[in-house]
């Protein structure tokens, strides 16, 4: 049998009028409103808490395969990243060694211009 708001009214009517208003009101606040199969005992509590360590244990494993998944991208493209660069480092190179040979060529064409000027102009 669950005890209804009118129930609780009269059993407070009573106790104020056996004990005072002020401790009426004290007892009735130690008093659960819901009835006592809706309360949690310490089995549900046990159960939920079961329950819940089982959830995180399964959302951890989840999450470490996920971090594992997300690492072995993150290293294949870093590779792969790694990769490239080395080939435009290499592309650089060449294109450097190629300029410096432009350049040496252009520094010795200029260095032989300036000596033919310089004997042109000693000959006159």
């Amino acid at each position: 049998m669950s005890i209804t708001e009118e129930h609780r009214r009269n059993i407070f009517n009573g106790l104020e009028e056996a004990i005072g208003t002020e401790e009426a009101n004290h007892l009735m606040q130690l008093l659960p409103a819901t009835p006592a199969s809706e309360l949690v005992t310490r089995t549900d509590m046990h159960a939920f808490g079961t329950a819940l360590r089982g959830e995180m244990a399964e959302l951890r494993g989840e999450l470490r395969g996920e971090m594992a998944e997300l690492r072995g991208e993150l290293r294949g493209e870093m590779a792969e990243l790694r990769g490239e660069v080395r080939t435009d480092m290499a592309a650089l190179r060449n294109e450097m060694a190629d300029l410096k040979g432009s350049l040496n060529r252009l520094v010795i064409a200029g260095m032989v211009g300036n000596a033919i000027a310089v004997i042109t102009a000693l000959a006159v």
